[in-house]
């Protein structure tokens, strides 16, 4: 959904941040007596990589959402009379869909 007062705050974040990338820019330009337009190429190429780098990470949270479907899509169809559920330790809890009972794997037995 669309919220404009969300939306205001993030455009006032990002305006400022790239406000402190300017500053910090034509500070860094100045002292190493660059021209004053070295700033503005900067500027830009801070914001690239970060829009880039939050590219990359969402890029591979959607690759790891779609390996965890791929697997419980995989569980579901090998264990096709259970509730098939992935614990936070990474194992998985098999719940048998007629009685309730936990359904125990030889490899998890003690």
């Amino acid at each position: 959904m669309f919220n404009p007062v969300e939306s205001g705050a993030i455009l006032a974040t990002i305006a400022f941040a790239a406000l402190f990338v300017w500053n910090l820019a034509t500070l860094v330009a100045q002292h190493l007596h660059w021209p004053k337009w070295t700033a503005l190429p900067m500027t830009f190429g801070v914001i690239g990589a970060v829009i880039a780098a939050s590219l990359v990470i969402s890029l591979r949270a959607e690759l790891r959402t779609r390996r965890e479907r791929r697997e419980q899509a995989a569980m579901e169809q090998r264990y096709p009379q259970c509730h098939v559920k992935r614990l936070s330790s990474g194992t998985w809890f098999l719940t048998d869909k007629a009685t309730g009972r936990e359904l125990r794997l030889n490899r998890d037995a003690p």
